[in-house]
């Protein structure tokens, strides 16, 4: 079960005949923070902004995409558990390990994910390096939000047209977790709320200003919004800069 949003819209939301990526196309090109979540919040939409520690590695680049949610669960790392885990993935995935099945639906999904891991609170180890996000990138992945830790800084942070956002990050792999459910929704830390619902084909917007989710029913409504905002805030950047006199502009504008 997800959230149930009351929109505050005159008729149904706009939709788009366009591809997911066309979509994070025009998101990263228009968007931004302040942008995204005004859109959302003149739709109705509450309760939308994820923890404020969630951070990108790729400094500058903006995320954008189709929500696949992952959940994680976590396990002491012990010989004995090994084991378990190794027996419980013959039983259940004829031997193949569970992130191997999440690639598996990445490359099924249509071109423009985001992976999006619910870590259920464990911040003891990594989560996700850059040879899993190069996989996935390669397979039409476009980006990631960990709510856990990712490492491989390094050489992520030299990815292109794969930012990550996550709310951690160490060196350390060892700490016992398997994939147990994909394409579910998941409960991320939120900043509004304790929580944030990331539910399948919801939409994630982040860049400096922090991370959000919008609703995969106003997906496109946001985006031609935000597309409106920015050429309107285009406009008026341009007379502020030459100099409009300071009544005209709160008079025009209100309050900035």
């Amino acid at each position: 079960m997800g959230p149930e949003y009351d929109f505050d819209l005159d008729g149904e939301p706009r939709t788009l005949d366009i591809s997911d990526l066309e979509r994070v196309e025009r998101y990263r090109e228009a968007g931004y923070g302040g942008s995204v979540a005004d859109a959302l919040y003149n739709v109705g939409v509450r309760r939308f902004v994820f923890d404020q520690d969630f951070f990108g590695v790729n400094r500058g680049q903006t995320l954008a995409g189709r929500a696949l949610p992952v959940k994680l669960h976590t396990y002491p790392k012990t010989d004995e558990v090994e084991a378990y885990l190794e027996d419980k993935w013959e039983a259940e995935n004829d031997g193949v390990h569970p992130q191997k099945e999440l690639m598996r639906i990445v490359e099924a999904k249509d071109d423009g994910t985001v992976l999006c891991f619910d870590t259920g609170g464990d911040m003891q180890p990594a989560h996700f390096g850059e040879m899993s996000c190069t996989l996935a990138k390669a397979h039409g992945a476009r980006g990631m939000l960990c709510a856990g830790n990712v490492r491989d800084t390094r050489y992520i942070a030299e990815m292109d047209e794969f930012p990550v956002y996550t709310r951690g990050t160490t060196p350390n792999w060892h700490g016992g977790w398997e994939i147990i459910e994909v394409d579910q929704p998941i409960h991320v830390p939120g900043h509004l709320s304790h929580y944030v619902t990331i539910r399948p084909g919801d939409f994630v917007f982040a860049d400096f200003d922090g991370a959000q989710l919008i609703p995969r029913e106003v997906v496109d409504e946001v985006l031609l919004r935000v597309e409106e905002i920015h050429e309107e805030e285009q406009t008026e950047r341009r007379k502020i800069e030459e100099g409009m006199p300071i009544d005209e502009v709160y008079e025009e504008y209100g309050v900035l």
